[in-house]
């Protein structure tokens, strides 16, 4: 209980929810730049949603706000999770100004699957925000 609330109070905290390590791939100020291309996606799909429902168009084009949605969540757990999952596709970190490639195996599998966890996110989150667009009148 007690990892949980630290993680909930710090988010930083070198663990994750399920006692992993987090094994970050990205600095923070790449991290701030995933958080601030989030925030920019979830609004640029709550205008679309709003331009949508003020003109009336059909419930069906609301599908198209999964992009933005998906987009703003990967944005979202690339931050929360300090992992780029561009970087872990290409075995690669930067947590400085330069990329290098990640040459420890145990290392490399631990940020794919923290990349695997991101993308598994992103798209249910997405998802379930384009479902609530549908049902929203």
């Amino acid at each position: 209980m007690s990892d949980v609330k630290e993680t909930l109070l710090n988010p930083d905290a070198g663990q994750t929810p399920t006692g992993e390590v987090c094994i970050p791939n990205i600095s923070t100020a790449e991290r701030r730049g995933r958080l601030i291309s989030g925030i920019v996606a979830f609004v640029i799909g709550l205008a679309v949603f709003a331009a949508m429902a003020i003109t009336g168009v059909d419930h069906w084009w609301r599908l198209l706000l999964f992009l933005p949605f998906a987009g703003a969540a990967s944005g979202f757990f690339q931050w929360r999770d300090k992992t780029c999952v561009g970087l872990s596709a290409r075995q690669s970190r930067k947590l400085g100004a330069v990329t290098e490639k990640i040459e420890d195996p145990a290392e490399l599998a631990q940020v794919r699957r923290q990349a695997s966890r991101v993308r598994i996110k992103s798209l249910v989150t997405g998802l379930l925000l384009t479902l609530l667009m549908l049902v929203i009148p």
